[in-house]
């Protein structure tokens, strides 16, 4: 006989009154009797002795407690085996449980979906079913929102275990032998989860859909964490990417080379950036910063810083007085608690105070480099034979922090060296491992950049961050003419004797008219308005770059002149007639420049 549940409660009450009325009618004497009597002892000898004696008025009760014994014996092997055969409905309540316990602990350890699901199925089989899959909508797997309604989610099978065979049975031959819930959390539907089982097992019922429902409650609400948690990495990955130089043109002061690191890292720093900035007069600027954090608010703190300095640059200021700028800005912006921040543990962190920032500039046509920093980390500096050269710079106090003046490093470079650029990660020397294919820019700099991060550790390079790798170079020789003239008009004649003079040299005739047009307009001004002695020189680059240099700080300003002027035309001519024009400021004056484009019209 087996039964279960309600029925083996019946049973065993039914065999326990039968157990009564056959003890009742043996007559057992009453507890007042048993005074009389010796206690029986299995063990005792007397006992025994008195169970051979066949007239002893005590056999009668000895029987009986045999009789009794053997009752007891026979109800308790009855719900033995009933309990093992078939298990009763608190203890299958009970061994429900210990899958839900399970996946508890196991799922939502790792804020991904495919994970979890796989963490899932893996809970489920073999200790609840033989086979079960999980479907998950496609707008899980890339943090959207998913839909409401079954019709507007398209699920993908994502983790399956156990055989096939149980869960692709017909809707004719399942019965209840598969069992098919729906993954929900906070009123959307993520998916679904099918669970199967061989017949040998039996088919579900309540209990095990009730147990089911507890587990995949739990699991719905770590994958819509896991979803919510890979649309926050996306959008700081985004944003991270964005703080990266987009397209790496090829500049003739540098080639360039940047690691694409894995959007799936998950040490990357959201607030960490590199960026190539190309100055006048054939320099180029390079920038490398960090704010603190790995959230879209990071990164959002590093566009903000990253902007003002490109802007500032375009403003040619030298690069202290560039990082003395940034600093007064990062102490105006607004502070995280001014902002409106909800995150406690961002409440002191007010704005970007704290970041830091390292700027340099590099001149071609000199080989200096020049280089100041707010807290930021010494770049390095390989020389072409690979060795390590020590670069003096000393960090100033990061952003926002200290109102001390930012000193600015000068020194030569030997053409052919590669500079190294880091932000975010560990500041402490590491050798990480990056493929070729994750690193883009040129070839000779990629291997550079490539024995640096998969070979010997470098202090100044950072493991898990962002770098920027440039292999100086410096322009050849007879690229470049200069050319100094007193304060005196009769020299215009001289200037553009010279000027023709040197791009027939260079074989650009064409840009002669131009040139002259536009050198003899500057050096005029500068002799009328500055004094002397005024600079003159010429850049053939990739453009042709035309220099007046002059001791006067006054910047030069456009105006447009009305018909009834005199004067004023000048500047208005050289905007015309250039592709690009502008001043900076010097040590002993401003220089003025224009760019004008040779050959195939490209810079």
């Amino acid at each position: 006989m087996v039964v279960g549940g309600e029925d083996a409660d019946a049973t065993v009450k039914a065999i326990v009154a039968t157990w009564k009325i056959n003890t009742t009618e043996t007559k057992i004497p009453h507890r007042t009797q048993r005074r009389h009597q010796p206690r029986l002892r299995p063990r005792r000898k007397r006992r025994l002795r008195l169970d051979r004696r066949p007239n002893s008025r005590f056999t009668n009760h000895a029987s009986q407690s045999n009789l009794r014994g053997t009752v007891e014996e026979a109800v308790c092997r009855q719900l033995t085996l009933e309990f093992h055969n078939n298990k009763s409905w608190q203890y299958r309540e009970r061994e429900g449980r210990l899958p839900a316990g399970e996946a508890a602990r196991r799922i939502g350890s790792d804020l991904d979906p495919v994970t979890c699901a796989q963490e899932l199925v893996e809970v489920l089989v073999p200790a609840f079913a033989d086979a079960a899959a999980v479907d998950l909508v496609e707008a899980v797997l890339v943090g959207e929102e998913p839909g409401v309604e079954p019709e507007e989610a398209k699920g993908r099978r994502i983790a399956q275990r156990g055989s096939a065979d149980y869960l692709a049975a017909t809707p004719a031959a399942r019965g209840r032998a598969t069992m098919e819930l729906e993954l929900r959390a906070r009123g959307q539907l993520l998916g679904g989860l099918v669970v199967g089982r061989s017949t040998e097992r039996g088919v579900f019922d309540s209990l095990d859909e009730t147990a089911a429902r507890e587990i995949i409650s739990r699991t719905a609400l770590s994958i819509d964490n896991a979803r919510r948690y890979v649309a926050e990495r996306r959008a700081a990955e985004v944003l991270r990417r964005s703080l990266l130089p987009s397209n790496l043109k090829r500049i003739s002061a540098a080639d360039t080379a940047i690691p694409r690191s894995d959007a799936r890292a998950a040490d990357a720093d959201a607030g960490a950036w590199v960026d190539t900035i190309p100055l006048s007069s054939a320099r180029v600027a390079f920038a490398a910063g960090e704010t603190s954090g790995r959230s879209v608010r990071a990164a959002a703190a590093a566009g903000r810083l990253r902007t003002p300095i490109q802007t500032l640059s375009d403003l040619d200021f030298a690069p202290y007085e560039l990082l003395t700028h940034v600093d007064d800005l990062v102490r105006r912006l607004p502070s995280a608690t001014e902002a409106g921040e909800a995150d406690p543990q961002a409440l002191d962190r007010p704005g970007e105070v704290g970041a830091t920032c390292l700027y340099l500039i590099y001149d071609p046509v000199t080989g200096r480099c020049s280089m100041v920093s707010a807290g930021h980390r010494t770049p390095a500096l390989i020389s072409p034979s690979g060795e390590l050269v020590p670069v003096p710079l000393e960090p100033g106090p990061p952003l926002g922090r200290e109102s001390a003046p930012f000193e600015t490093v000068d020194f030569l470079v030997e053409p052919g060296s590669t500079l190294i650029l880091s932000a975010g990660g560990s500041s402490a020397p590491a050798a990480p491992l990056r493929s070729a294919e994750q690193i883009t820019g040129d070839a000779e700099t990629i291997g550079v950049l490539r024995k640096v991060l998969d070979g010997r550790p470098v202090t100044g390079v950072a493991s898990d961050g962002v770098a920027l790798a440039a292999r100086l170079r410096v322009l050849p020789e007879g690229s470049t003419v200069h050319w100094q003239f007193p304060a005196d008009p009769s020299v215009v004649a001289k200037v553009r004797r010279a000027v023709t003079s040197s791009l027939e040299t260079w074989g650009l005739q064409d840009l002669a008219f131009v040139t002259e047009l536009v050198a003899s307009e500057l050096v005029t001004n500068s002799i009328r308005y500055a004094g002397g002695p005024v600079g003159l020189r010429l850049i053939n680059d990739s453009a042709l770059i035309c220099e007046v240099s002059d001791p006067s700080q006054t910047q030069p300003r456009l105006k447009h002149a009305r018909l009834t002027d005199e004067g004023g035309r000048g500047l208005y001519l050289v905007h015309q007639l250039t592709e690009q024009w502008g001043s900076r400021y010097t040590a002993s004056g401003k220089t003025i420049w224009t760019v004008q484009v040779t050959g195939d019209g490209t810079d």
